[in-house]
């Protein structure tokens, strides 16, 4: 039996010792079998450094990233470099995925501003709440001041001081406003008024 193989196949070492026991196990001599020498194949099947083809390090389209860890996406036109963004972990993804992330991320910025602008608008409704209450009752510092006058004209600075403390003050501008009231009342039953 005589076979020929006229197709040259480019292949590792291995593959032709795996050929070469195929075709000793069908019965076919080593003498009617035209091999080419195994080391002389792997050669011609190794590519060297001139034949190595270097990996395209641009976009050959639109091209969409995804970076597990962090969550980020990534757009990268055609013919920009996307090298270094496989290197740093990202992941080619699907337009479709890039546009569900890119929903749930804006989803998520939507809802944060709006707990924020809800936090806003209670916290103005809280301060006007309390500026409200300070501001009803309608006593200023100088509605005191002119009351505490009365007072410390009669001689009775130490009285005033008293009053004061009472009040955890050391002057009158230490006083909180929303105290001004129960202070007002204080001074004038000091001086004899109602």
């Amino acid at each position: 039996m005589k076979i020929e193989v006229t197709h040259v196949i480019k292949a590792d070492s291995q593959i032709v010792s795996l050929f070469s026991a195929f075709l000793g196990a069908i019965g076919a001599q080593s003498q009617d079998i035209n091999t080419v020498d195994a080391v002389e194949l792997a050669k011609t099947a190794t590519p060297t450094a001139d034949t190595k083809k270097e990996p395209s390090t641009k976009a050959t389209k639109r091209t969409y990233l995804f970076h597990e860890e962090s969550g980020a996406t990534l757009e990268v036109n055609k013919g920009e470099e996307i090298t270094k963004h496989l290197e740093q972990g990202l992941v080619e993804i699907s337009k479709t995925e890039y546009d569900r992330i890119q929903a749930e991320k804006q989803v998520r910025i939507d809802k944060a501003k709006e707990q924020a602008e809800n936090k806003s608008v209670v916290d103005e409704a809280q301060e006007d709440a309390e500026n409200k209450g300070v501001k009803d009752h309608g006593i200023t510092i100088e509605m005191v001041r002119a009351e505490a006058t009365k007072l410390t004209a009669k001689g009775r600075q130490a009285d005033f001081k008293a009053i004061l403390t009472s009040f955890d003050a050391e002057k009158l501008s230490s006083v909180p406003e929303a105290k001004f009231p129960e202070l007002l009342a204080a001074i004038k039953e000091a001086v004899g008024e109602e």
